[in-house]
């Protein structure tokens, strides 16, 4: 009959439709800089004032920096916002 009892699939969404074809880009970079540092996730997130998911949605775009987030990275990781963030 067609009735199913599982959870119904949601679509993605996107904030906007720019980052519809970031979906599986990563912000090499930006991971590089983060592991040349010997930070993990949860340690940049803890310097710059947010979660480690919040850096994990960073790093694979699904989320832009704000400028606040951004201006702790580049002093955290001692690099500018356009060398981080070339994709941009």
């Amino acid at each position: 009959m067609g009735w199913s009892l599982g959870k119904p699939k949601r679509k993605k969404q996107y904030p906007s439709n720019e980052f519809r074809n970031l979906k599986g880009s990563k912000r090499e970079r930006f991971i590089a800089e983060r592991k040349s540092k010997g930070l993990t996730q949860a340690q940049l997130g803890e310097i710059v004032g947010c979660s480690a998911s919040m850096i994990s949605a960073i790093e694979s775009g699904r989320v832009k920096p704000g400028l606040e987030v951004s201006m702790k990275l580049e002093m955290a990781l001692e690099t500018s916002f356009l060398e981080l963030f070339c994709d941009l």
